[in-house]
């Protein structure tokens, strides 16, 4: 797998991390297809060109994070500078902030039935940074880390939201705050939201909801193995 152009985005690219901090590689291969590659803390997501131009063009929030702070470690062909200028921003988010919501509270509603209190609390994270940086797009700032986040927003409580992204217990005081904020900076709750795991799986897939379709998978097995379920 060849790679024809390596940026390093995220803390690292800002300047602003720690000791512990994630190394967050974006690479253009010439692949046919994407791959995620985690070693440790280091991770690499790994496009096609054709692809990796695409979802610039498409406005997706992933590649103006990149677009706008990613440093080039590698690029003889220039071919990052291609993606960069290919972005257009969207003029709303709402489909990313509500499928971020939908999972955040689907996350929430169960976390005590969840035995992988990792994976929890990382995707609680996730959707509620994801949000953030949504509505910080539409307001015309768009804006990356947990503290400048928190600037905008005039709300420092989401910097330890954001923090307990790593976090491998179970935190119960935690979850009653992701939900305020969801409900403050997201969309509400739909209470027609299947609660079955399968059905819930279905439920994101028809609304492209990735994120949420692969967290339903991954969190079914762990669930339904315990002999919980979501109702």
């Amino acid at each position: 797998m060849p790679i024809l152009s390596l940026v390093v985005y995220g803390s690292r690219a800002r300047e602003d991390h720690s000791v512990d901090s994630d190394t967050d590689l974006f690479a253009v291969t010439d692949d046919e297809r994407y791959e995620m590659i985690v070693e440790g803390t280091t991770n690499i997501a790994c496009y096609p060109l054709a692809q990796a131009i695409s979802r610039a063009e498409g406005g997706d929030l992933f590649f103006m994070h990149i677009s706008l702070e990613a440093k080039v470690i590698y690029d003889p062909g220039n071919i990052f500078d291609k993606i960069r200028r290919s972005f257009i921003k969207k003029e709303s988010y709402s489909t990313e902030i509500s499928n971020a919501s939908e999972l955040g509270y689907a996350l929430i509603a169960h976390a005590k039935n969840i035995q992988d209190y990792y994976l929890l609390n990382k995707r609680l994270a996730w959707c509620l940074r994801t949000i953030l940086i949504a509505r910080s797009a539409e307001l015309g700032h768009p804006t990356f880390s947990k503290e400048g986040l928190a600037d905008i927003f005039q709300d420092k409580a989401l910097i330890g939201l954001i923090s307990l992204k790593d976090n491998e217990t179970y935190i119960a005081k935690a979850y009653p705050e992701f939900h305020s904020a969801f409900l403050k900076y997201g969309t509400g709750p739909n209470t027609q939201m299947p609660t079955d795991f399968s059905e819930l799986m279905v439920y994101f897939l028809e609304r492209e909801n990735l994120m949420g379709m692969k967290t339903a998978r991954l969190l079914s097995h762990d669930v339904e193995f315990e002999g919980y379920d979501w109702s």
